[in-house]
C-alpha cells in the first residue's frame, strides 16, 4: 500500500527586530511543487526574508496524503 500525495504546502518563520522588539512571522504558500528539493525551497526562503529585511529561521514542508483503505479491484 503506498500514500498518494493530495498537497504540499510550505512555512517560513522569519525573525526579525525591530525598535528593541522581536517580531517573528509566519508565512504559509500553498501548491508546492511535487518535485520540489529542500535546497530550492530553502533558496525560495531566504530571498523573502531578505525582501523582508528579516532572517529565516524555519522551513516546514507540510504534506497531505490519501491513506488507500481497500485495494483496487481491477
Amino acid at each position: 500500500m503506498s500514500l498518494d500525495l493530495l498537497e504540499q504546502t510550505i512555512q517560513y518563520t522569519f525573525y526579525n527586530q525591530q525598535d528593541g522588539k522581536d517580531n517573528i512571522k509566519s508565512r504559509v504558500f500553498k501548491n508546492v511543487k511535487k518535485g520540489a528539493s529542500a535546497a530550492g525551497l530553502a533558496k525560495v526562503g531566504d530571498a523573502l526574508a531578505s525582501l523582508q529585511g528579516a532572517d529565516l529561521t524555519a522551513a516546514t514542508l507540510i504534506q497531505k496524503q490519501a491513506i488507500p483503505l481497500i485495494d483496487a479491484v481491477n
